[in-house]
């Protein structure tokens, strides 16, 4: 459970007009009721994954907004160190180029490549499970490349 659902709940109850407004007056940074996520290191989230028989993945990279492509290269060298084994290529906000550079990387470092919608329910209703804003394609040989785990 997140801020969006409080703010779903905070809409239903009457307290706000809208989930914006939730996040303007009371959920945002800054505002009154915002409390930050608790955050794990990214050696400690690979271990734990890894541990549980799980496959660690850099989700959705394009919205780190790291500009420098040497700086980023060096982000996905250091995990891919500490044990990361996937990096999500497919993601309807990332753009053909990013998904060109980030295919080559994954190609690169040995990593798997993955893809995801970003599906979250009722929350995004614009984003639909399967095909994210309608266009998305995922190739079905890259789930076969994750159950086998090469």
């Amino acid at each position: 459970m997140g801020r969006p659902h409080i703010a779903s709940v905070l809409v239903k109850k009457g307290f706000v007009q809208s989930v914006d407004e939730a996040f303007d007056t009371l959920l945002g940074n800054g505002q009154p009721a915002y409390v930050d996520k608790f955050r794990i290191d990214c050696d400690r989230a690979i271990e734990i994954i890894r541990r549980a028989g799980g496959i660690p993945v850099l989700a959705h990279p394009g919205l780190l907004n790291i500009a420098d492509d040497q700086r980023f290269e060096d982000l996905i060298s250091r995990l891919k160190a500490m044990g990361m084994m996937g990096i999500e290529v497919f993601y309807p906000e990332h753009s053909s180029c990013q998904i060109r550079k980030y295919a080559e990387l994954a190609e690169r470092y040995g990593l798997l490549m993955t893809g995801g919608t970003d599906f979250h329910g009722s929350l995004n209703p614009e984003i639909e499970m399967g095909t994210g804003k309608g266009d998305l394609h995922i190739p079905y040989e890259l789930y076969e490349k994750l159950i086998r785990n090469d």
